[in-house]
């Protein structure tokens, strides 16, 4: 049996990322933000906040990157 070696990985955490998405015509309240719970990955149970993006599709694609990029600034230190 010839000797198999693993690739070196860098040492660090896994996360689990959470999100759904869903695109209706018409407008929602952009100021509610609901909770919904969710199932952690432990079994635990947490809460998520849904938020709402109005405009045309080229708007809400370019608001919604605007916010993941911004949701991975504020936890860079993770």
């Amino acid at each position: 049996m010839a000797n198999q070696t693993q690739p070196l990985m860098h040492a660090s955490s896994q996360y689990t990322l959470g999100y759904g998405m869903r695109l209706d015509k018409g407008t929602a309240p952009e100021l509610a933000h609901p909770q919904v719970s969710v199932a952690l990955p432990d079994g635990s149970e947490g809460n998520m906040t849904l938020h709402v993006i109005n405009g045309t599709p080229d708007e809400i694609k370019a608001r919604l990157l605007e916010s993941v990029d911004a949701f991975f600034e504020i936890n860079a230190d993770l």
